[in-house]
């Protein structure tokens, strides 16, 4: 389902959502609303709450992630085995930053190119980098090996230096916390446990899955919507590839228009929402001069949705001039 902002989107899958459960009669579990962030999750399941007004066995609405934590940690408790323990983003930087810092401090470790300085490994900013890079190559099955010859073979040094460190670093992990997982890696593990047939009653009751803003999220994400889907369970996504702003963290701007052979599936059916309902004629003019000068990201059908042109008190554009850059 393409739409563009104010379009409805949420307003839609609210009613998808109250429309399963409230008309047609099925359990409110099995029906469940995927998201790329706790926040919009958050938003999401306090919403589609006050729509149906009865009581659920949980959230409708929450992150991939946080549906991959269930599955794997189900599946381990039934197999006699103490579940995985997510990692948070602080405990992987400050496990990130002990060993850069020792490094640093003995001479040993990888042998960093320029720029990549001391100085520069100590910010949180390098360490930070060094996660998402740690993140997008878990998705992706690039172990240390496959990334130091990839980075070989692209004449990438850093990528090479990274790669011996990243060895080391899961070496540290396994080594002290072992039942400990990252997102990326506890997505893997998650597709590995649904095509196994795992996964709880959770997922054996599910008939449903929604996705919303689905440009957003990563590759990780999109491998574990594809084993829902080898579940047999339909998946709905929605989004806007013209408002995805999390390519830079792993996000999939194309996911809309590749859908298909993500789920691997011969065709899916395309709906676009035809009007934005707010009244911000000026803006969607504005942004749509912009969005026709960038790709469509496999999609642009949104783009065609006309404006209300309610009258409003509001000014539709706002200029503010400052004089300094804070």
């Amino acid at each position: 389902v393409l739409g563009a902002p104010g379009s409805g989107k949420t307003t839609t899958i609210v009613e998808l959502v109250a429309d399963r459960v409230l008309t047609r009669g099925w359990d409110a579990r099995s029906v469940l609303v995927l998201t790329s962030a706790r926040a919009a999750a958050t938003r999401l399941r306090d919403q589609i709450a006050v729509r149906l007004g009865v009581p659920t066995d949980g959230p409708v609405a929450r992150t991939a992630p946080s549906l991959a934590y269930e599955i794997v940690g189900v599946t381990a408790r039934a197999a006699g085995e103490p579940p995985p323990r997510l990692v948070t983003g602080a405990e992987q930087d400050a496990d990130l930053a002990a060993l850069l810092d020792g490094h640093v401090a003995t001479g040993t470790g990888p042998a960093w190119p320029d720029p990549l300085t001391p100085e520069v490994r100590r910010t949180a900013r390098f360490r930070s980098e060094l996660r998402d890079l740690f993140a997008r190559a878990t998705e992706q099955g690039i172990d240390p090996r496959r990334l130091r010859d990839l980075g070989r073979a692209t004449d990438r040094a850093e990528w090479v230096a990274a790669a011996e460190f990243f060895d080391e670093y899961l070496d540290v992990v396994a080594s002290a916390r072992p039942e400990q997982r990252d997102p990326a890696e506890l997505a893997r593990l998650a597709i590995a446990t649904l095509d196994a047939g795992g996964g709880g009653e959770r997922v054996a009751g599910l008939r449903l899955v929604v996705v919303d803003d689905l440009p957003e999220v990563t590759e990780a994400t999109l491998g574990l919507l594809a084993a829902l889907a080898r579940r047999g369970i339909p998946v709905i996504a929605f989004g806007d590839p013209d408002t995805a702003t999390n390519a830079f963290r792993g996000g999939e701007p194309d996911a809309l228009g590749r859908l298909a052979s993500v789920l691997g599936v011969a065709d899916i059916p395309t709906l676009v929402l035809e009007h934005a309902h707010r009244p911000n004629s000026a803006i969607r003019e504005f942004t749509g001069g912009v969005s026709q000068r960038i790709g469509t990201a496999a999609a642009g059908a949104q783009r065609r949705a006309p404006a209300d042109r309610r009258a409003t008190d509001r000014p539709p554009l706002a200029r503010i001039e400052a004089p300094t850059a804070s």
